[in-house]
């Protein structure tokens, strides 16, 4: 069993500082669909208009995460993540700025080109800072940003939107932004990267090329794609089909956010404890039972539901704190920045293609209810197995890495 190394003082400045950075980019994320009514009314926008931003974000993010990839590991770390952070936040001023379809389109795109990239910076400067042994804690307290959007910030937008306007929601994260902005700026020192590299297009084809690397981009693709199968029709679902009122969808959706917020540093702690593997494990099982028993619609009262839903994403938080934490241990560290941000490329790729995915499989009836919802459990359930399997060979791999380095 591994003893886990204390996080000294500057440690803990950087995760601080890495999890409000990452607190704005995700509520950013959240906030446009959440007002999905609003943008309608007040910007005049037809239903293709709307999924055409909504879209235009993980579009953008997948292809400069791409591209950024072989510039990734040439510059030093905190100045590479204080230009795409900066680009990010013009993005949000021109959201706040924005009285047409056509500038918030354009501001989407700028956002997810930026935005998109800063988790795969932020997780390669972990992996720059921060032991493997670390690593689990650290992305655990990391995961904790996601939760609080959920949990804090997004309510909080949604109540400055309905008593100011949707442009001051954007405002108030630009605020936060600033404030994020200056932690990194003030406390967190510059990561240089001495390794001579080959030219861009070299370096991400040679990162292409890794099998090794394609065992992890394989398992986040599964990962992220049983991810966004579940929550791509879960409110109509939730609404439809087990008939809660739409009132009632901020305490499930709550329910998940608070469930992530307490469990992401636990399961953090256990993984740096017990293994990687072993947590990611757990979590599956955890994730398949709930999922099977859920989607079958075996469950109907309020109650249950957020039962089902709370044991759902301790699972989750399990499988992607302990899967992200063994991920920044593969790559040689002249590779890292381009292999997190592939990795972060194919994973908005991957949720693309899953939500399609979940629409080619889900019809509704006359009625409104979802059909076909149970085959939708099975396929996550499939895929949750498949990506178990992949990480079990890339803890294998870094075992074997560890013990090579160690001789």
């Amino acid at each position: 069993m591994e003893k886990p190394e204390r996080f000294s003082t500057y440690q803990k400045l950087v995760i601080l500082g890495l999890s409000c950075l990452l607190f704005t980019v995700v509520l950013d994320y959240m906030l446009l669909p959440a007002l999905s009514g609003t943008l309608l009314a007040e910007l005049r926008l037809s239903t293709e208009e709307f999924g055409l931003i909504a879209s235009a974000y993980a579009l953008s993010a997948g292809i400069s995460a791409l591209l950024t990839s072989g510039y990734a590991d040439r510059f030093e770390r905190k100045s590479f993540l204080l230009v795409f952070y900066s680009g990010f936040l013009i993005g949000v001023v021109m959201c706040a700025l924005s009285p047409s379809f056509f500038i918030l389109l354009i501001a989407r795109i700028i956002t997810g080109a930026f935005g998109g990239v800063m988790a795969s910076i932020c997780f390669a400067m972990v992996a720059d800072l921060f032991s493997l042994s670390q690593r689990g804690r650290v992305m655990g307290w990391i995961q904790m940003a996601f939760a609080a959007s959920l949990v804090m910030g997004l309510p909080l937008s949604l109540f400055i939107a309905s008593s100011f306007s949707w442009q001051m929601a954007y405002a108030m994260i630009f605020c936060f932004g600033i404030l994020a902005l200056l932690l990194i700026i003030f406390f967190i020192r510059p990561l240089s990267n001495s390794t001579e590299l080959s030219p861009p297009w070299s370096h991400i084809f040679s990162n292409l090329r890794k099998s090794s690397y394609w065992t992890v981009y394989s398992a986040n693709i599964l990962i992220v794609g049983g991810d966004v199968i579940f929550m791509t029709f879960n409110a109509a679902f939730l609404t439809n089909n087990l008939g809660l009122a739409e009132s009632q969808l901020p305490y499930v959706y709550g329910a998940i956010g608070i469930t992530s917020l307490l469990a992401a540093p636990i399961f953090g702690k256990l993984a740096d404890r017990f293994g990687k593997w072993s947590i990611f494990a757990f979590g599956t099982l955890l994730s398949v039972g709930a999922i099977l028993i859920y989607t079958a619609g075996a469950i109907q009262s309020f109650e249950w539901i957020i039962l089902a839903h709370s044991f759902l994403f301790l699972g989750v938080n399990a499988r992607m704190v302990s899967s992200t934490a063994l991920a920044t241990a593969v790559p040689k560290k002249s590779d890292r920045g381009a292999f997190l941000a592939i990795d972060s490329s194919v994973q908005q790729l991957a949720g693309g293609l899953a939500a399609a995915l979940a629409g080619w499989v889900i019809f509704q009836a006359a009625d409104g209810s979802l059909l076909h919802y149970p085959q939708i459990g099975w396929l996550i359930t499939v895929l949750m197995i498949f990506s178990a399997g992949l990480v079990f060979l890339v803890d294998k791999q870094v075992k074997a890495d560890s013990r090579l380095e160690s001789v």
